[in-house]
């Protein structure tokens, strides 16, 4: 499945996402506008994220 396919196929999921009230940080972050979002945005959103909790992790453990 293409990026495109998923998306796609994920559309009304994401509609469900942006107006259904259950994500008011997300809503935030991307305003009241629809929002097109593309895999790779996602990923790196995601992975920088992540990388950020490890971050502080390891800052934790080495306070120690």
């Amino acid at each position: 499945m293409t990026p495109d396919e998923w998306l796609a196929s994920n559309e009304v999921r994401v509609e469900q996402i942006q107006t259904g009230g259950g994500y008011p940080t997300l809503f935030a972050l991307f305003g009241e506008e629809e929002f097109d979002l593309e895999l790779d945005t996602l990923f790196a959103f995601g992975l920088a994220r992540l990388l950020d909790g490890v971050a502080a992790l390891i800052e934790r453990s080495g306070s120690r």
